[in-house]
């Protein structure tokens, strides 16, 4: 069988390939309010932008000039719309095609971010009244800051979540740990949520007033300690600084993991071991054609239960290689002669 380019099989021994990512549904939709007199035609666009802020992870895309265009004719690439009453305020989800977004992504040069997307855990601590606290997803003291979010992460396509804060949390990660930033504890309980990435939040009360500071972990290669890959703080009310944090993360993730079509068009041969029947075939050749790095994937060879791939690539292979790490389905493994092989997990 064909082997795999070297430099793919090089580049593969530093990335890891069992992390756990989250399958985010929804991407190429938006729910929008109304505000005033809006119409249909303008919430459209409100909608379409919230869409391709969510797919290309780049928050300032509407500046765009082709965007602005494509913006303007929001209609032409909507699949379904329907409105809907809550509470009074008027709102249009709107669904758009997914085909026509991706091309315009790639043609105007920005990236595309597929639905495998890495978990965050948030660990918060707050600093109040002389006293320091771990607050947990239930917290209603800082439930604004929380729940802006939750919201705000929604919003961006980014899966966050926070510790619930029972017991088992208590007794790994206490306050001083968090404030400490001492990382042993925090990675070990965040191993409880499928995290690919934590964050460490710490807000200090000044009357009415919330001052933040958090640093986000992460790792490209599981041989390897988490380390600082984001830092930022915020000074405001607590809606606010959770709002800003929620969209620097998004923007940091969506410009590590969306994908640019590179133009080379390069061609790679992947060989994919444990691939049992007709069903896993086809699972696997799904997979691949869902990955934002790939234009065309088909058979090669297929010898027993193993099967070699030919992947006609959008982006480059490390795009492909990060995909690959994010999706529980493909485990990697290497052979006596130090070659990495790709190994089919139908259980995922």
């Amino acid at each position: 069988m064909k082997r795999l380019f070297p430099i793919l099989l090089s580049l593969l021994s530093l990335l890891p390939l069992t992390t756990r990512a989250v399958e985010v549904e929804h991407l190429y939709s938006a729910s929008v309010m109304a505000v005033g007199n809006q119409t249909n035609r303008d919430l459209q666009k409100v909608a379409f932008a919230e869409v391709l802020v969510k797919i290309s992870g780049n928050a300032t895309i509407a500046t765009n000039p082709v965007i602005k265009k494509a913006l303007l004719r929001a209609r032409e690439y909507l699949v379904k719309q329907a409105e809907e009453r809550v509470d009074g305020e008027r709102y249009l989800q709107a669904s758009f095609n997914e085909q026509k977004i991706n091309r315009l992504l790639r043609s105007s040069e920005f990236g595309v971010w597929s639905q495998n997307r890495p978990q965050q855990v948030l660990w918060l601590v707050v600093d109040e009244n002389f006293s320091r606290s771990v607050k947990g997803e239930n917290d209603t003291d800082y439930a604004d800051f929380i729940n802006a979010i939750k919201a705000q992460a929604n919003k961006r396509g980014i899966p966050v979540l926070f510790p619930i804060m029972d017991l088992d949390d208590q007794l790994k990660v206490s306050s001083s740990d968090l404030w400490g930033q001492f990382t042993d504890p925090v990675e070990l309980a965040s191993t409880r949520y499928a995290a690919d990435n934590y964050i460490i939040a710490k807000i200090i009360k000044q009357n009415d007033d919330y001052q933040l500071n958090w640093s986000m972990y992460g790792r490209s290669n599981t041989n390897q300690p988490y380390e600082i890959w984001l830092n930022g703080q915020g000074q405001g009310e607590l809606e606010s600084i959770g709002i800003a944090l929620t969209n620097n993360l998004a923007n940091h993730l969506g410009e590590r993991y969306s994908v640019k079509a590179s133009g080379n068009n390069e061609v790679v041969f992947l060989n994919v071991d444990a691939v049992t029947g007709i069903t896993d075939y086809a699972k696997l050749i799904e997979m691949f054609s869902e990955l934002s790095a790939v234009a065309q994937v088909d058979l090669e060879i297929v010898s027993g239960s193993s099967i070699q791939l030919k992947l006609v690539l959008l982006g480059t292979q490390d795009d492909l290689l990060t995909e690959l790490s994010l999706d529980q389905r493909i485990q990697s493994s290497e052979n006596a002669l130090g070659d990495m092989n790709f190994q089919w997990n139908a259980t995922n």
